[in-house]
C-alpha cells in the first residue's frame, strides 16, 4: 500500500512539474542553423561579460587503439594558427579583448570556450570560429605538442589516482573506445602523424557536429544575427567515425561492456592503499537518476561502514561509492580501503546482502529538495559563462540541448524515483583489487622524509559581524560569504585544522533529514572548506581565516537568513560529529595521492624564500579544546560577512538583526597573517635525487621594493610569465604545466620560475632559467605588448569575480587584510593605468639577481 502511494505521489509531482517545464528559464532560446549548429542562448543581462563554447561531438570514445589521444591532441594543435593568424598573432588578438581562450576534451566531446567582455564579444567569436574552422594545423607545431602532451601524460601518471582510472576503464569497457585513456599514451602520441590528425579534424569539425552555447549579457535577436554570420557561414559534412575491427567506437555497444567476471581481478598502481572495488550494473538512468542513486546511497554509506567495520575491523578501513554514466551503461562502484592481508570475498558477501536489501523508495523530501537544488544549479552555472560550457559539455553531446533544460524544470527527478523503487543492486560485474607497488627504493624514501560597509570592526566588542552589501537589481541569486578571522593564531592555541574539522561538522549538520527537511525549498548549496580533488579550488584558501559559502535561491532570502541566523548562533558539534570528522580527514590523507617529490620540493624552495614560523609544540586537538576553539572563532563577532543578492542594504541589515552574541573570551588582537618573504643570504643550488617521473625546478630571486611600485610590477610580471612560458612550453615543448613571474608580499619581491619537466630535459633547461631575468629582455617587449598582457590578465580576474558567491570573497578579503572593500578593485584599477615607461624603470630598478635560489628535485 506504501509502495502504491508513493507511486501516486510521485506521478502527480511528476505532472506538475511537466506544467512548470513548459515555461522556459528567463532568457533562453534554441536555434538551429541552416548549416545544421545548434545554438543554446542563456541572456544574463547584469553580467559584464558574455562567453561562447562550442562542444564538438568528437572524443576519445571516437578513437581506435591507432587514433588513441588524437581528439585531445587535435585540441593543443588548433591554438597555433589559422589561415590568416599565426599561433602569437592569435594570443594576442586574444589577450587584447581581455578574452579567455581555452580548450577540454572528453569522452565524447572537445569543448571550446571563449569568454570575453560584453563589448568584445563579436570579437572574439571570429577567433573561435576561425581556430574551428581555418586551423592549419602547422607542420613545424606538429613535434613541440607533442612534446607538450607527453609532458601532461607524465604529469597525470604521476597521479596514482590516474593510474587507478585507467585500470578500471580497460576493465569495464574492454572492446569498446571508452578502455583507452582520453590522453592517449607515450607510444600513440609519438606515431602520430600530423596529416592524420588534420585528416581526423576535417571529418569532424563540421557545423553540423556541434552544439554552441551563449550565456552573458547580450541582445538574443543582434547575437543570433552575429552567430549566423560568424559561423553560420561554414558548410556543413559528413562525419564518418572511426571503425576498428577489435574497439567499437561512439555509441556503438561492445558485448564486452560491462561484462560480469566471476573471479577477483588484481592490478598493481603506484599508490600507498589496497583497493577493493566493486562493480555493478544500473539501469539506463538519466543524470538526475544517477544523483539520486548518489543521495540514497550516501545516507547508507555510514551503516555499511559501520557494519563492515563489526565485522572485519582488522582489515578493513573505509568505504565510499561513486556512479559512472556514459550511453553505453550505467554503474555503481563501490570503493572499499583495506589491508593488504585482507580477505576480499568475506568483505564482498556483506556487501553485496546489504546493498541488495535495500529499499529505494526514496522520501517524497529528498527528492523535491533535488528538484529545486537543480534548478538553483542552473542560475548559479549561468553566472560563470567560461564554466557553463565544461558543466554541461558532455551533456549536449551525448543527449543534446534538451537535457540541460530538462533539468534545470526538475521533472526528470521524480520521473526516475519512480523507477528507482524497483531498484535492486543483484547485478553484479566484477572485483579489482588494485595492490600498491612498493620498491626498496620507495620505503627507503618513506623513512627519510554597490557596496557598502555597513558595520565596523568596532562591533567585534558587541559580538555582531562586519557587514559588507552588495546589491545586484534583478539577480535570481542569493550569497552569504561567511569569512571567519584569526584562524591560525587560534589553531596555535587549540590545535591544528581545528577550522577545518569545525566547519566540516557543520556542513554534515546541514546534510542530515532534519536540515534537508527545512530548507528543501531553497535550493541551498553549502560550501564550508576547498575540495582536495579538484584543481586550483584552494585559490581561496587562506592559512588566517576560515569560510562558509552559502548560496540559494533570492526569493527566499528572508527564509534563508533567518534559518542561517539560528544555525550559526547555535551550532556546537556533538562528539560524535567531531570523531566522524577526524574519521573523515583521515580517509582523505590515506586516499590523497601521495606526492613526496612534491612536497619535498615545495618545502625546500619555499624554505629558502618565505619567513619560517619559530618552530613550536603541534596542539594535539581533542573535542574539549574543539568546544574552545569554536566560542571563539565560529562567533559574529569574529565574522566578516559578504551579503551578494537583490537585497538591498536595508533588507539585509533588518534580516541580520538578531545575529549577534555576546563574545567570549578577549578579542584576538594580532593582525591579519600574511606570508613574508626574506632575502636569501647565499647562493647554493640544491640537488635531490628522488627518481621520480617529472623532474622539478625553481630558480628565484628575492628584492626589496617600494611598495607604490606595485603595479609596474605586476605588469613585469605578465610580460615574464608570457615570454618564460611561451618559450619553454610552446617553443620548445619542455613542459606542460608550470608558472612563472613576481610576487609581492609588501616591502619584497620574488621573481621566480617553477616548472615540471622529464628528467632527461634538466640540464637543457637550467641553463636557460637565469636567462630569463636578464635586462636584456625587455628588448623583446613594448606598449603594444603590455596592452595585451594587461587586458589577458583582467580578463582572467573578471573571470573570478562574476560569480556573486566570489564577489563576496573578495569584497571581505580585501576588507580583512586591507581594511577597504575597494582594495582588490583598486588594484586591477592600477594595474590598467601602468606605462611601458614603468615597466622598464622597475625592470631595471629591480630585475637584478642577487643570492638566487635554485631547487631541483629529480
Amino acid at each position: 500500500m506504501r509502495k502504491h502511494l508513493t507511486l501516486l505521489l510521485l506521478s502527480m509531482l511528476a505532472a506538475s512539474c511537466l506544467l512548470a517545464a513548459e515555461k522556459l528559464p528567463s532568457g533562453v532560446s534554441i536555434h538551429k542553423l541552416d548549416n545544421g549548429l545548434q545554438v543554446l542562448m542563456i541572456e544574463k543581462k547584469s553580467l559584464p561579460m558574455t562567453g561562447v563554447n562550442v562542444v564538438v561531438k568528437v572524443g576519445s570514445a571516437y578513437e581506435t587503439f591507432a587514433s588513441s589521444g588524437m581528439s585531445h591532441m587535435l585540441e593543443h594543435l588548433l591554438f597555433n594558427g589559422t589561415t590568416t593568424m599565426t599561433q602569437k598573432e592569435l594570443y594576442d588578438a586574444t589577450d587584447m579583448i581581455g578574452g579567455y581562450n581555452n580548450a577540454n576534451t572528453g569522452e565524447f566531446f572537445t569543448n571550446f570556450m571563449m569568454v570575453t567582455p560584453c563589448e568584445n564579444i563579436d570579437q572574439g567569436m571570429k577567433l573561435q570560429a576561425a581556430m574551428l574552422f581555418d586551423s592549419t594545423l602547422p607542420a613545424e607545431k606538429f613535434a613541440k605538442e607533442k612534446g607538450i602532451v607527453m609532458e601532461e601524460i607524465a604529469k597525470s601518471l604521476a597521479q596514482p589516482r590516474e593510474q587507478t582510472e585507467r585500470l578500471i576503464k580497460e576493465l569495464l569497457y574492454e572492446g569498446h573506445a571508452l578502455s583507452l585513456p582520453t590522453l592517449g599514451t607515450y607510444e600513440t602520441i609519438k606515431a602520430m602523424k600530423r596529416d592524420d590528425v588534420y585528416a581526423f579534424y576535417k571529418n569532424y569539425y563540421v557545423p553540423n557536429n556541434m552544439v554552441l552555447s551563449v550565456v552573458g549579457n547580450f541582445d538574443a535577436r543582434d547575437m543570433l544575427k552575429k552567430i549566423k554570420e560568424i559561423y553560420g557561414v561554414w558548410e556543413p559534412g559528413e562525419v564518418r567515425t572511426g571503425h576498428s575491427d577489435l574497439l567499437a567506437t561512439g555509441f556503438h555497444a561492445s558485448p564486452m561492456v560491462g561484462k560480469k567476471r566471476e573471479d577477483f581481478i588484481h592490478r598493481f598502481y603506484k599508490g600507498k592503499e589496497t583497493l577493493m572495488q566493486v562493480f555493478f550494473s544500473l539501469p539506463d538512468l538519466s543524470s538526475e537518476g544517477l544523483l539520486l542513486v548518489d543521495v540514497f546511497i550516501e545516507k547508507q554509506t555510514k551503516a555499511l561502514q559501520n557494519a563492515l567495520t563489526k565485522a572485519h575491523p582488522e582489515v578493513f578501513k573505509s568505504i565510499s561509492f561513486a556512479t559512472r554514466q556514459s550511453p553505453l551503461g550505467c554503474f555503481l562502484q563501490a570503493s572499499l580501503v583495506i589491508d593488504e592481508t585482507a580477505k576480499p570475498a568475506p568483505l564482498l558477501k556483506l556487501l553485496r546482502g546489504h546493498l541488495n536489501g535495500l529499499d529505494w523508495a526514496l522520501g517524497m523530501e529528498t527528492i523535491q529538495a533535488e528538484s529545486v537544488k537543480a534548478r538553483s544549479s542552473f542560475f548559479r552555472n549561468t553566472e560563470k559563462p567560461h564554466m557553463f560550457g565544461i558543466y554541461n559539455a558532455a551533456a549536449l553531446a551525448e543527449n543534446g540541448i534538451d537535457s540541460i533544460l530538462n533539468a534545470y524544470s526538475g521533472q526528470g527527478f521524480f520521473k526516475e524515483a519512480e523507477r528507482l523503487t524497483d531498484l535492486r543492486l543483484d547485478h553484479y560485474l566484477f572485483t579489482l583489487i588494485q595492490h600498491p607497488e612498493t620498491t626498496k627504493k620507495e620505503d627507503q624514501t618513506r623513512q627519510e622524509q554597490l557596496t557598502r560597509v555597513s558595520k565596523s570592526d568596532e562591533a567585534e566588542q558587541a559580538g555582531k559581524p562586519t557587514v559588507i552589501v552588495k546589491t545586484i537589481p534583478g539577480s535570481d541569486l542569493l550569497a552569504l560569504h561567511y569569512l571567519f578571522k584569526h584562524k591560525s593564531v587560534l589553531e596555535r592555541q587549540y590545535g591544528k585544522d581545528a577550522a577545518k574539522l569545525w566547519h566540516h561538522c557543520f556542513g554534515e549538520r546541514m546534510k542530515t533529514p532534519e536540515m534537508q527537511e527545512e530548507i528543501k525549498m531553497y535550493g541551498l548549496i553549502f560550501t564550508v572548506n576547498d575540495n582536495p580533488w579538484i584543481p586550483m579550488d584552494d585559490i581561496y584558501l587562506h592559512s588566517d581565516f576560515g569560510y562558509i559559502r552559502v548560496e540559494g535561491l533570492a526569493s527566499a532570502s528572508a527564509e534563508i537568513t533567518a534559518f542561517l541566523n539560528r544555525q550559526m548562533l547555535s551550532f556546537v558539534p556533538t562528539e560524535e560529529e567531531f570523531e566522524q570528522a577526524q574519521s573523515f580527514f583521515n580517509r582523505m590523507a590515506m586516499m590523497k595521492p601521495p606526492q613526496k617529490e612534491r612536497d619535498l620540493f615545495n618545502k625546500t624552495w619555499r624554505s629558502r624564500v618565505y619567513e619560517q614560523e619559530p618552530p613550536e609544540e603541534e596542539k594535539v586537538l581533542d573535542y574539549a579544546g574543539l568546544l574552545e576553539f569554536g566560542k571563539r572563532y565560529f562567533q559574529p563577532g569574529n565574522v566578516i560577512l559578504s551579503v551578494v543578492s537583490n537585497q538591498t542594504e536595508e533588507e539585509v541589515l533588518s534580516r541580520l538583526a538578531d545575529f549577534k552574541r555576546v563574545p567570549e573570551g578577549e578579542p584576538v588582537s594580532e593582525a591579519p597573517r600574511q606570508e613574508q618573504l626574506r632575502n636569501p643570504e647565499k647562493s647554493e643550488p640544491v640537488v635531490i635525487e628522488q627518481g621520480g617521473e617529472q623532474a622539478l625546478l625553481f630558480y628565484g630571486f628575492v628584492t626589496d621594493i617600494d611598495p607604490q611600485d606595485r603595479a609596474a610590477l605586476t605588469a613585469l610580471s605578465l610580460l615574464l610569465k608570457d615570454e618564460i612560458v611561451f618559450d619553454i612550453r610552446e617553443k620548445q615543448g619542455l613542459a606542460y604545466r608550470m608558472s612563472a613571474g613576481i610576487r609581492i608580499h609588501h616591502a619584497k619581491a620574488l621573481f621566480y620560475i617553477n616548472m615540471a619537466t622529464r628528467p632527461e630535459n634538466v640540464a637543457t633547461v637550467r641553463t636557460q632559467l637565469p636567462a630569463f631575468f636578464d635586462q636584456k629582455i625587455l628588448e623583446q617587449f613594448d606598449e603594444k605588448e603590455l596592452t595585451k598582457a594587461v587586458n589577458m590578465y583582467l580578463g582572467r580576474m573578471m573571470f573570478r569575480r562574476l560569480s556573486s558567491i566570489n564577489q563576496g570573497f573578495y569584497l571581505g578579503k580585501s576588507y580583512y587584510f586591507e581594511g577597504d572593500i575597494q582594495a582588490d578593485s583598486n588594484q586591477l584599477k592600477a594595474l590598467e593605468e601602468v606605462t611601458f615607461e614603468q615597466v622598464r624603470g622597475v625592470a631595471e630598478k629591480y630585475m637584478k639577481p642577487v643570492n638566487p635560489v635554485e631547487v631541483v628535485v629529480q
